[in-house]
């Protein structure tokens, strides 16, 4: 995939020239080491437009653009799907490249290619109309519009089996399933995306579920711990945006607590793949009678015309559960990918140093020594990869765990008050998120009206407990 470059791009915002280098660490290094390049790459230049004052930012847009797709494109090479569907979801999330039509466009059709239309008509709604927020369509140019518009009738054409559908039919489509009225020539329409043309029944039966789940899906069920979109969405874009901020005085805190040995990742983790099995739903036998009154008084919590808060907690946990499971998933692709390019070029040394020990001749002995030498210092060389990708692995949890501690903070949650890397603090948090993790499991499964109901009497015991403690109390 060849990027166009702007004949104005500034020369510290030139794509080819990032897309180069992760090419040259795709060969040398690995898949993991190329992604390194493009995330840092991305981070960098997307914080430079929105933050800072650059002096053309269309033509960094461009460049932002062309390095989101390189990233997806890397990814659909070496057939690591899933985190290409992840990259084109943080690329059309990005604040800078989101409004660029070629990325939704490729996006949508990497999607078709995967077999999911279902997703593919709904992202087309969000670039052309608009999301549940009446913001308006994401793709802005009328170009790029035009060319949207022309590929979604394209599929919906074959999806549904009928190529006399009009472009005019589809946007009436569109139109009288949300009760406006629409321009035939127009390309842009307004409120919320949810249309007959979007067949649900044609779409159903061309969608395909992934062939491949990750190893936290194969131990919790299905129906109970698959997110909703939004969830994904939430989840992907926080942790883009936030874990890649860690201040130095936190960095300091945890170099301080290494000392001079290896980096690990922080014990025990918020949330675990599979949600705890708790005696008492309400987990005071955890974390005591009055951090359990506290979560259970959260949970139960409702606002002024009725709505659940604690629903809106569950799935704000649920959003941080994901993220955990993608940064797992994340570190056990990495691992793979170093031990097969290790298992690679072991082969290829042996198959090389068997070539030389075949012609020594009369210098056998000292060819044979030179192989040993050789052999250890590969070995050695394979030791320090492995250490480095761990050390990685573990800073990169760490980056998690401090946006979790942030998002969670801010919900007020009991001993989570901004980061920490104390190991009782951390030990307390981890209680407290798995009462939380059993509690959006349980919601799931049961229904909010039945977990609420639970979860209000075990409120009433607990605050006769507390209630009994008071009176019993010594003066």
């Amino acid at each position: 995939m060849e990027p166009v470059l702007s004949s104005s791009v500034q020369p510290q915002y030139n794509s080819q020239s990032i897309i180069n280098t992760a090419e040259e660490a795709l060969q040398t290094s690995g898949v993991n080491a190329a992604q390194t390049v493009y995330k840092s790459a991305l981070l960098d230049w997307v914080d430079d437009v929105t933050m800072g004052d650059t002096i053309d930012k269309e033509s960094v847009k461009g460049e932002i653009a062309n390095l989101w797709l390189a990233y997806a494109d890397l990814n659909r090479r070496s057939n690591l799907f899933k985190s290409a569907t992840e990259v084109y979801e943080q690329a059309i999330n990005c604040p800078v490249g989101g409004e660029v039509g070629k990325i939704w466009m490729e996006y949508l059709r990497f999607l078709e290619e995967r077999g999911r239309p279902r997703t593919a008509q709904k992202l087309y709604l969000r670039a052309l109309v608009g999301g549940i927020e009446d913001d308006g369509p994401s793709v802005k140019d009328v170009a790029d519009q035009n060319l949207l518009w022309s590929e979604f009738l394209r599929m919906m054409q074959t999806l549904r089996k009928n190529p006399d559908l009009t472009l005019e039919d589809l946007k009436s489509a569109v139109a009288n399933e949300r009760g406006t009225q629409v321009d035939s020539t127009s390309t842009t329409l307004q409120p919320e995306a949810a249309t007959s043309a979007t067949d649900s029944s044609a779409s159903d039966a061309a969608e395909q579920k992934p062939a491949k789940r990750s190893r936290w899906d194969k131990k919790i069920p299905e129906q109970t711990e698959t997110l909703s979109a939004g969830s994904i969405d939430t989840a992907a874009s926080v942790l883009f945006a936030a874990s890649k901020n860690m201040p130095p005085e936190v960095e300091t805190l945890w170099h301080a607590r290494d000392g001079g040995s290896m980096p690990c990742k922080p014990e025990p983790a918020l949330f675990g793949a599979s949600p705890p099995k708790l005696g008492d739903p309400s987990g005071k036998d955890l974390v005591g009678i009055e951090t359990a009154l506290k979560l259970l008084e959260m949970l139960t919590s409702k606002t002024h015309d009725g709505k659940s808060l604690g629903s809106a907690l569950l799935e704000l946990c649920h959003a941080c559960w994901m993220m955990t499971a993608l940064k797992e998933e994340e570190a056990v692709k990495a691992k793979e990918a170093l031990e097969k390019k290790i298992s690679n070029d072991t082969e290829a040394l042996e198959s090389n140093l068997a070539a030389r020990a075949s012609v020594a001749g009369g210098a056998m002995a000292a060819v044979q020594q030179a192989n040993e030498q050789e052999r250890n210092q590969f070995i050695m060389q394979c030791t320090v990869q492995r250490e480095q990708l761990l050390a990685f692995s573990a800073w990169e949890f760490r980056k998690l765990l401090y946006t979790q501690q942030i998002i969670l903070s801010s919900a007020k949650l009991p001993y989570f008050d901004g980061p920490s890397v104390d190991s009782a603090s951390i030990t307390a948090q981890a209680k407290v998120c798995s009462i939380l993790h059993s509690a959006f499991y349980l919601r799931d499964r049961v229904g909010e009206d039945n977990h609420v109901n639970m979860l209000t009497k075990q409120l009433e015991t607990i605050q006769k407990i507390a209630s009994t403690a008071i009176k019993t109390e010594p003066m």
